[in-house]
């Protein structure tokens, strides 16, 4: 059994190959757990922290349901509440540091990778990245799960992760995490996005190492296209560079004019559509982290029909968190 007690999770960079595995295997028997009626309190008089800095819907009542099924409880400690907010009166290493002195563990959604890298060194607790502008761990083992569950292992599947055009700039963690799984779990994911809108290729050097010993692969290409080709999965996503993405929220998650400009031109042409998945594989199956951008990112046409598995993924969101939770708080054996 691997031991994840009183660790942190800034991404799936801290986590192995057989990390990843585990948790994998223990969010499937709780999920299969809750299916059955079986309690599993795991986590009984246990509280997590969770600090977020960007508006979430999926994340925040996910987690505040795994808690609740675990038999602990989840703080909402957004930036009304902490002194750190708008108020700004508090040193960011004290508010942890206390924090540690109350909570079992901190879900903490950063707007920018340098204060979840510091509420790592501060706390004495564990500390879970709920996304960040660099990574969002807890997405990408949904994901995982998700396409295990679809297709039995990840092993050799091909995926591909389109970028989808919408007016608001989410952040890149998700496509880097994914990069980062397909170098551990060893399938082949092709990045079909615009020129200016490369995922962060150190976190693509990494994941090119893994894949070396995995068998998986990244490529990132030009076309939905090429993309597309034989692929028994298709997540489709929006992102921006972790420098607009933190500027969210001066600029109401628009971007700068210049910028907006440049990226209104793409519109319309990165739309995955219905003749976009036909060109992909037959059983293929369509994939979207939400909130979507219906009929920008992607087609209403392609989301209500049988290929689309969005609504599993997101439930998915929940089994993985709660797999996180018991595991990293102590509440597993």
């Amino acid at each position: 059994m691997q031991d994840l007690k009183g660790r942190h999770l800034r991404g799936i960079t801290d986590l192995t190959k057989e990390e990843i595995e585990f948790i994998l295997e223990v969010s499937k028997q709780l999920k299969r757990d809750l299916k059955m009626g079986r309690a599993h309190r795991l986590l009984e008089g246990k509280s997590l922290g969770g600090i977020f800095e960007t508006p979430s819907t999926r994340t925040s009542v996910s987690f505040e349901t795994a808690m609740a099924q675990l038999g602990g409880h989840m703080l909402w400690l957004d930036q009304h509440r902490l002194w750190v907010g708008e108020a700004a009166e508090e040193d960011w290493h004290d508010t942890i540091k206390t924090l540690s002195r109350y909570l079992d563990g901190i879900a903490y959604r950063a707007i920018r990778r340098q204060r979840l890298e510091s509420a790592a060194e501060y706390s004495d607790i564990p500390v879970i990245n709920a996304s960040c502008p660099v990574e969002h761990p807890c997405q990408a083992l949904a994901d995982a799960l998700t396409m295990m569950e679809k297709k039995g292992s990840v092993k050799g599947a091909k995926v591909a992760f389109c970028w989808g055009y919408r007016t608001a700039n989410p952040p890149a963690g998700l496509t880097n995490s994914t990069m980062l799984m397909a170098g551990k779990l060893g399938f082949d994911l092709v990045i079909a996005c615009p020129e200016g809108f490369d995922p962060d290729m150190g976190m693509k050097r990494l994941a090119d190492q893994e894949a070396q010993g995995s068998g998986g692969s990244i490529e990132i290409v030009r076309s939905y296209e090429e993309a597309v080709k034989d692929a028994d999965f298709i997540n489709v996503y929006s992102w921006v560079s972790p420098a607009v993405f933190a500027r969210g929220l001066e600029t109401h998650f628009q971007g700068d004019p210049e910028f907006q400009e440049a990226k209104g031109k793409l519109k319309d042409r990165w739309c995955v559509d219905k003749k976009v998945v036909e060109k992909a594989r037959k059983d293929v199956q369509v994939m979207h982290c939400m909130p979507i951008s219906r009929n920008t990112e992607i087609t209403d046409e392609v989301l209500n029909s049988p290929v689309s598995i969005i609504f599993d993924e997101a439930e998915n969101r929940l089994h993985t968190e709660k797999a996180l939770l018991a595991l990293m708080m102590g509440g597993y054996r």
